[in-house]
């Protein structure tokens, strides 16, 4: 992924747009990778929250303190929306 393309995605995330990630009220929480419903997001909610929007299978894979690390995590497992398990 260009250097572009991973800043677009972290100010996607940050601005809240869809498959990107959703805005959280709580200034500095931590960026969490989750797998719900089989896809990869990005998500300053913590895990009850996701569970209670989604009512599906969610588990957090992974969490960073800035959205640029987490941005390149999901970069490495193959990008918003890619595919992944809960297992």
């Amino acid at each position: 992924m260009s250097r572009v393309l991973l800043l677009l995605l972290v100010a996607a995330s940050l601005a809240g747009i869809p498959g990107a990630a959703a805005s959280s009220s709580r200034l500095g929480a931590d960026y969490g990778v989750y797998c719900v419903k089989g896809r990869l997001v990005i998500d300053q909610r913590d895990i009850e929250e996701l569970k209670n929007q989604y009512r599906a299978d969610v588990c957090r894979l992974d969490q960073h303190p800035c959205a640029w690390e987490a941005a390149e995590k999901v970069r490495r497992l193959g990008g918003v929306g890619a595919t992944c398990t809960c297992e």
